[in-house]
């Protein structure tokens, strides 16, 4: 146990040498610091145990009685203090800090400074994964933003201008043209209304048709702007991809802090936390009523990118793929999680049976 004094003795001078090294030097130091600490504790816990059973086992007999009895046929009198000597040998094995010490280490901040060093190594990881996390988001979002206004769309407002092919691709389409015929229909009974109820003069056949070819070339460029949009976010999209690779593969000490903090983070759930976590997402990405979610979503990224999907399509997808994605996840949860996880597995079965 000597060597657990040594350790702690030496943070002062290992403390100056901090500064000299790299962030990934200092972490790889505490975290091999803070894993030797908690074997010495750990050993020292079991010496002590077992130390302490020791002297149990040789005070007291099967019976319950004290292994004085057996004392007791040579001197009655002998046997009180022999007890309290055991006793009192037995309790200064495991040293006792004073009232005093204890108000002293806590007021001078060095109150169990061996146990900070996980949270050292937790703090240092946590707030260097919530940075890099945040330069995740923030680089590749605001370069999609860039791309996407300040460079691809005025570019493609010019572009369909002087080549006749590319504005043909991003021309309105039949089913877009089909959603305009629905548009002028319901514009059509609205000036009716407006005329039947007193709030517009009527109009003529001559008026309503200029009032119907106005509204049909707004929604015509609507539909050609919608379109040079989707097609801008395709490469926008790609730029984001690009980027957030670039900065995960050359970042690889950090994406390595990510994991650790993740992993952390994980391990304090509880196993009841564990299991709800799990049916929790099952249910949402894979439950009964999950249906029209996913097809919510398809349609957003229908829409997204500006395709021109069938819906036969969507629900064949959706039939096979979150089906499949069932299958592999009850076949995780019921072969490989026991070995994981046996106390998450039992609480997770006893959960789902209700």
């Amino acid at each position: 146990m000597k060597d657990d004094a040594d350790m702690l003795e030496g943070e002062d001078f290992n403390s100056s040498t901090d500064e000299e090294l790299s962030e990934n030097d200092k972490f790889e130091a505490w975290k091999r610091r803070a894993e030797a600490i908690v074997e010495l504790r750990e050993a020292q816990e079991d010496m002590r145990n077992e130390e302490s059973r020791r002297w149990e086992d040789w005070i007291v007999d099967d019976n319950g009685n004290g292994s004085y009895s057996s004392w007791s046929q040579d001197s009655d009198n002998g046997t009180g203090e022999a007890k309290d000597d055991v006793l009192s040998d037995s309790s200064d094995l495991i040293p006792q800090k004073g009232f005093v010490e204890s108000v002293r280490d806590l007021v001078l901040g060095r109150e169990d400074d061996d146990i900070l060093y996980e949270d050292r190594v937790f703090k240092y990881a946590s707030s260097n994964s919530a940075k890099f996390l945040a330069v995740l988001i923030i680089i590749p979002w605001a370069l999609d933003f860039v791309v996407h206004d300040y460079v691809l769309m005025p570019f493609l407002d010019r572009y369909v201008k002087t080549v006749p092919l590319a504005a043909q691709m991003l021309d309105v389409r039949r089913n877009q043209k089909l959603e305009m015929v629905k548009d002028l229909k319901f514009e059509k009974a609205r000036f009716r209304l407006e005329v039947e109820i007193g709030k517009s003069p009527p109009l003529s056949d001559e008026e309503m048709w200029w009032e119907l070819r106005h509204k049909a070339l707004e929604l015509r460029d609507e539909w050609r702007l919608e379109n040079r949009r989707a097609f801008a976010n395709i490469w926008s999209d790609m730029v984001f991809g690009i980027s957030l690779f670039i900065l995960l593969y050359f970042n690889q000490n950090q994406v390595a802090l990510l994991k650790f903090t993740g992993y952390k983070i994980i391990n304090n759930i509880s196993d009841t936390g564990k299991a709800f976590l799990i049916i929790l997402i099952t249910d949402i990405f894979l439950g009964y009523h999950s249906e029209s979610g996913w097809q919510t979503l398809l349609e957003i990224i229908v829409e997204h990118y500006g395709l021109e999907v069938d819906q036969a399509v969507i629900t064949i997808f959706i039939c096979l793929v979150p089906v499949v994605i069932d299958a592999c996840v009850k076949l995780w949860l019921f072969k490989f999680l026991p070995r994981l996880s046996p106390k998450v597995s039992n609480i997770f079965r006893e959960m789902t049976r209700h």
